[in-house]
C-alpha cells in the first residue's frame, strides 16, 4: 500500500498527481472529499495542499506528475474521474495507459517524450468533457441496463438485491434481466457483490470504522454468509478480510 500521510507538508512544487488505476482498488482523500478508484479510473489530488492516498494489496497504477496551471479550475475543485463507468471513459483510460507504456520504453528521444507527455496532459484536461458526452454510451448500451446498473450502484446494501428484485423493478422477465446482463460479460450476482465487496473494503480502511466487526461490515453490504464474503473478498484483495484490515494497519 502506498499512504500519504494527510498531514504532509505543503509541496514546493506546482504539481497535481493524476493516477491511473490499473489494479486493485485506491483510495484518494483531499479537502475534505473521498474517492474510490476501481481500475480504469482516474484520482486527482493537488499537491499544493494536504492530501492522503491508499492503496488495497497487490495494486498497481500509472501516476502522471502535471503542472497545475495546465489543468482546467473545474477539474482541480471537483475531480471525480470515474472512468470505468462508461464505454467511452474506459477507452480514454486505455489510451492514457498506451502512452504511459510508450513513455516508459526504452530509447525515447526528449523530443519524442515531450510530445507523449504532452499527449497525456491534453487527454486527461478533456475527461470531464469526455465523460460528459453520453450520447455513445447511449447508443451501444441499452437504457434499461444502464437503469439497472444505476439502480445496483444505489441499492447494493439491499440483501434482496437480485434479478427477480431488478425485473420487478423495471417491469421485465427475469430472463430478460439476464439476457441484458450478459452482454456486459458478468452477471446480475456479479455485479452486485462487486459493488458490495468495494463497499466493505472501504470500511475496513476507514479509521472510523475501526469498531465494527468484519461481520456488520459485510452484512451492512448487503451480504448474508459470512464464507461466502470471505471468499469473494480474498479473491478480490488478495487476503482475507481480517488478514487485510491487521496488515492496513500495520502499514
Amino acid at each position: 500500500m502506498l499512504r500519504l500521510a494527510s498531514h504532509i507538508a505543503l509541496s514546493t512544487d506546482d504539481l497535481c498527481f493524476v493516477n491511473l488505476q490499473l489494479e486493485g482498488v485506491g483510495r484518494t482523500a483531499q479537502r475534505g472529499r473521498e474517492q474510490v478508484c476501481a481500475p480504469g479510473d482516474l484520482a486527482l489530488v493537488d499537491t499544493t495542499e494536504p492530501f492522503e492516498i491508499a492503496n488495497c494489496y497487490n495494486f498497481k497504477l500509472f501516476c502522471f506528475a502535471v503542472p497545475r496551471q495546465l489543468l482546467p479550475k473545474a477539474m482541480l475543485e471537483r475531480p471525480r474521474l470515474n472512468l470505468s463507468k462508461t464505454e467511452t471513459g474506459r477507452a480514454l483510460s486505455r489510451t492514457l495507459a498506451g502512452y504511459a507504456e510508450l513513455g516508459l520504453s526504452d530509447g525515447q528521444l526528449p523530443k519524442t517524450s515531450a510530445l507523449i507527455g504532452a499527449h497525456v496532459i491534453d487527454l486527461i484536461s478533456h475527461a470531464p468533457e469526455i465523460l460528459a458526452d453520453t450520447s455513445m454510451e447511449r447508443v451501444h448500451v441499452p437504457v434499461l441496463l444502464s437503469m439497472m446498473l444505476d439502480h445496483i450502484d444505489r441499492h447494493s446494501d439491499d440483501p434482496e438485491l437480485g434479478a427477480a428484485t431488478l425485473a420487478a423493478r423495471f417491469r421485465c422477465s427475469e430472463r430478460y434481466v439476464h439476457r441484458l446482463f450478459a452482454t456486459t460479460g458478468h452477471s446480475v450476482g456479479e455485479h452486485i457483490n462487486e459493488r458490495r465487496i468495494v463497499a466493505c473494503t472501504r470500511d475496513l480502511l476507514d479509521r472510523n470504522s475501526r469498531h465494527k466487526t468484519i461481520a456488520e461490515i459485510a452484512f451492512a453490504a448487503g451480504f448474508r454468509d459470512i464464507s461466502h464474503f470471505n471468499r469473494l473478498f480474498k479473491r478480490c484483495n488478495g487476503l482475507a478480510p481480517r488478514e487485510f484490515r491487521r496488515a492496513m494497519a500495520a502499514r
